[in-house]
């Protein structure tokens, strides 16, 4: 896939609804300041498989379906490939969550992050069945047999 700007932070709390605008530009970014050129997928990976808040399955998928239709319009998109991506970007992102949030409930003694951790765990077991993250999958299970 080629590279886009990504925002890397792209989640609700980051997009604002501007009623008095028209079209697309009804949605205001914030926190951006951290963009770079980056895989297609990210953005969409973090506004669909947020932490803090759920997104349907049914929602997701139509999502990626809308993103895919649209890149489709304007390239040779590459909807198989943009999954795979999705899915790894997907795991790569939530490990680092989880891992983040664990360090913030055990060493700095932030509680409240455990509300999100069965989230971002069913966010990473499904990334993990991408039939190009099996080894991955394969791994954790063995190692985390417990969560997985």
């Amino acid at each position: 896939q080629p590279s886009t700007l990504v925002m890397r932070d792209f989640h609700a709390e980051n997009v604002l609804w501007l009623p008095d605008r028209a079209g697309h530009r009804r949605a205001g970014v914030i926190d951006f300041q951290d963009g770079l050129f980056g895989n297609p997928a990210y953005d969409l990976v973090s506004l669909l498989e947020d932490a803090r808040r759920d997104v349907s399955p049914e929602l997701a998928e139509a999502m990626i379906r809308r993103y895919a239709a649209g890149a489709g319009a304007f390239s040779d998109f590459d909807e198989e490939a943009y999954r795979r991506d999705y899915a790894i970007l997907g795991a790569q992102r939530n490990a680092k969550i989880l891992g983040i949030f664990a360090r913030l409930i055990r060493r700095d003694g932030k509680p409240r992050y455990a509300d999100f951790f069965p989230r971002v765990e069913g966010h990473f077991r499904r990334d993990l069945q991408h039939k190009d993250l099996h080894e991955v999958a394969r791994f954790f299970r063995r190692h985390f047999p417990e969560r997985f």
